[in-house]
């Protein structure tokens, strides 16, 4: 696991391509929604992803963020999750956020009840059986 984010196990460039083509892009054309980058303002520069995710194992639509160690604790990952919260509302329709972290990440548990979800138990990925908690907020 790359530090609280699944291994994709994406070691080279097309590996990369090949997952987006495979599995990020059809949620988009489908829903609409999918994974974006964090640009920061002041300099453009990417810093991280934030994204929206219809995960078949997961009730309602998971909402996911990912930054550079580097730019951890600065309040973008609430300030793009904040907004990405409210496009699911208003933009695609979305009445049920799904958060999920594994448990040693305080940092993200936080985050998440920043957002306004609320803990409401436990679930695995399928194949692992690492407990993960497991986040809601229903609009």
């Amino acid at each position: 696991m790359v530090a609280n984010i699944g291994d994709r196990n994406l070691k080279t460039v097309q590996n990369a391509q090949e997952y987006i083509q495979r599995k990020m892009l059809p949620q988009l054309h489908r829903l609409g929604f999918s994974n974006y980058t964090i640009i920061r303002k002041k300099d453009h520069i990417k810093i991280g992803s934030c994204g929206l995710y219809k995960r078949e194992w997961l009730e309602g639509i998971d909402i996911g963020f990912a930054l550079l160690p580097q730019y951890e604790k600065k309040g973008y990952a609430f300030e793009a999750a904040n907004k990405l919260k409210k496009e699911a509302l208003d933009s695609f329709g979305i009445k049920e956020i799904s958060g999920i972290t594994v448990k040693n990440n305080v940092a993200s548990q936080n985050l998440l009840l920043r957002l306004g979800l609320s803990l409401i138990g436990t679930t695995t990925l399928p194949n692992d059986d690492e407990e993960l908690l497991l986040y809601k907020l229903i609009f």
